[in-house]
């Protein structure tokens, strides 16, 4: 279902939203949807990206969470230079645990 949004602007961002309207040719609505439309995924990807260096998520996580693909949840980090929160010990011992036993199971 579609809403309706109405808002009140000063007259001289109007003018400059009809002078990048006419230059990328498109409506002012449309203008207008497009960019509100990056800066929430801008939003969602930045906050998981929080979430992810602060080792509260993984890197599947946080792409869910900013609904995007975990390509473009990789791409997003690198651009920021964003890593997670180095593992402990514990974590590495589990992870090389897990990869383990996939391995073995792919020899069979």
């Amino acid at each position: 279902m579609k809403n309706v949004v109405t808002m009140r602007l000063p007259e001289e961002v109007i003018n400059e939203l009809e002078d990048i309207a006419k230059t990328e040719h498109l409506d002012r609505v449309s203008l207008i949807r497009k960019m509100l439309l990056e800066d929430v995924e801008r939003y969602r990807l930045k906050r998981a990206a929080d979430r992810y260096m602060r080792g509260r998520i993984s890197i599947e996580e946080a792409a869910v969470r900013a609904k995007v693909s975990v390509w473009r949840m990789v791409e997003y980090l690198r651009e920021k230079n964003i890593n997670p929160q180095p593992e402990t010990l514990e974590e590495l011992k589990e992870g090389l645990a897990r990869t383990e036993g996939i391995l073995k199971g792919a020899i069979k």
